[in-house]
């Protein structure tokens, strides 16, 4: 394998110092950098990242075993290998990964889809509005991922993966011909600078509202983590060409987004907006229009109202984009119906957070027939903010019958999240007759809740969508939401539709 020149990289990073150890010959890299010691390869960079549990320095040794050359780290180590020394070890590892890669945010106009929910949906959208329109776009997301036309589902529980695994996801799309790419940005890939060495031309605000809390020290520091987006837009090589202006996209009547669009304002960056009255009624870049969507409900308009506003911003055609967009049946697991011929409506959805739920809820209620009722199943994850669990419990007011059920406990006791969400949910004014019934195991609520459907309900089933385990104990149970719907709705009797 060809190497890469060891001061090329110290050149690219910012304030580097490089340590040479005594009798220390490196002169070239020859394996991609990485912040795990199990993954380095002969010849190549261990970044030890000072992390919230293990500092990073603590693994070189073992980075050394299996063939590291030279470490990046805040600090020096006593160990005999060059180090080069940076003050921030995380944003190093997004440096070092992209060139390693060769720049591949330079070579793609590239988008950032950050809020508090429709993250990934808004994302699929907009991979398929901006194809549509002339330019082939890939796709990196919590739920799929697109990579020269190839759909392929993403890995369980991920948000935005390591910068490492990005940035060689960005080279396999300038290998296969894509010219854009739509990358979801967490608020942890953000703060943690998964995101870092990317030059977005354009950012995606969907909505705000608080989360994450477990992770960021309060909501400021939540929404400082998201505002990162907009001073990550300054723009590529390929943007540069194609004479696009830089962009941020925000939701015209979420109040708590507008800070981010005064953020944009100030760095001299574009504002459009975008809004959706109605499951069918939106307004696209300051435009009212049309939609006739595959999925359903008011949030999935907003979301591919979102999509099309940068379509208009960047003055790409509109109609082939709102054709395909209108086409588009989403992701996995959101909004996602399951029909296997019952006189009834069941959904899987992701949300999980109040506000994605209550959105879901109100998708499932415009499905409702007359005088139809909606059954829910949701509950809350452990080892995430608690203020999750009353969100949800409120939520869930909006619901005629209600299961609450394990979703993610990991070390936390099930009773705990599950009384957490009662006690939300009591304190909220129900629906009057509203029931909720606590059944732990996952199954037996969703048995439950579609063996009570009747002709015209809708039975959602929230928080899990595309997910494929539930986390348990430090173990990875096999779930699949879905399949248990199927699995159910054949033990009652209906065939699935061909």
């Amino acid at each position: 394998m060809v190497g890469r020149p060891l001061q090329d990289l110290v050149a690219r990073l910012e304030q580097a110092r490089l340590l040479h150890s005594p009798n220390s010959t490196v002169a070239e890299i020859q394996g991609a950098p990485t912040h795990d010691s199990r993954h380095v390869t002969p010849g190549g960079v261990f970044v030890a990242i000072p992390g919230r549990v293990h500092d990073g320095l603590s693994f070189v040794d073992d980075a050394i075993q299996n063939g590291a050359v030279a470490v990046i780290a805040e600090r020096q180590s006593a160990t005999a290998i060059p180090h080069i020394l940076v003050r921030d070890a995380r944003a190093a590892l997004a440096t070092a990964a992209a060139w390693w890669e060769g720049e591949p945010g330079e070579q793609l106009i590239t988008i950032g889809v950050t809020g508090t929910d429709g993250k990934t949906t808004t994302s699929t959208f907009l991979s398929t509005a901006l194809t549509a329109a002339g330019l082939r776009t890939g796709l990196i997301s919590t739920a799929i991922s697109r990579i020269g036309g190839i759909q392929r589902a993403a890995a369980a529980h991920q948000t935005t993966p390591e910068a490492p695994a990005l940035q060689h996801a960005l080279r396999q799309m300038v290998v296969a011909g894509d010219e854009a790419a739509v990358v979801e940005s967490t608020s942890h890939g953000l703060q943690l600078e998964r995101v870092g060495a990317i030059p977005f031309a354009a950012a995606i605000y969907t909505t705000f509202s608080p989360d994450h809390l477990d992770f960021h020290a309060s909501l400021e520091e939540y929404r400082a983590a998201k505002a990162r987006l907009v001073e990550r837009t300054t723009g590529s090589a390929a943007s540069r060409a194609r004479k696009l202006p830089l962009v941020v996209v925000v939701h015209a009547s979420d109040p708590a987004v507008q800070r981010f669009a005064e953020a944009a304002v100030a760095a001299g960056l574009q504002v459009a907006r975008f809004d959706a009255f109605s499951d069918h009624e939106v307004l696209i870049n300051g435009e009212k229009a049309e939609l006739h969507l595959a999925m359903p409900g008011r949030i999935n308009a907003a979301n591919a109202a979102a999509a099309l506003t940068l379509v208009t911003a960047w003055g790409l055609p509109l109609a082939p984009a709102i054709a395909a967009v209108e086409a588009e049946v989403g992701p996995p697991g959101r909004s996602e119906l399951i029909d296997c011929g019952q006189p009834f409506k069941v959904i899987v959805d992701f949300a999980h957070t109040g506000p994605s739920l209550t959105a879901s809820i109100a998708v499932a209620r415009g499905l409702c027939e007359p005088n139809g009722r909606v059954l829910l199943v949701t509950g809350a994850a452990g080892e995430r903010d608690p203020g999750r669990r009353v969100a949800v419990g409120t939520a869930a007011t909006n619901a005629d019958a209600i299961w609450v059920t394990d979703e993610d406990p990991r070390s936390e006791a099930p009773e705990k999240i599950a009384a957490a969400i009662q006690a939300a949910f009591f304190d909220a004014s129900p629906r009057p007759g509203s029931t909720l019934e606590v059944v732990h195991d996952r199954h037996v609520a969703i048995t439950a809740a579609i063996s009570a459907a009747r002709p015209g309900d809708v039975v959602l089933l929230a928080g899990k969508g595309h997910e494929r385990t539930i986390e348990r104990h430090g173990a990875d149970e096999p779930w699949d939401e879905k399949a248990a719907a199927r699995h159910v709705l054949k033990s009652l009797g209906y065939p699935p539709t061909l």
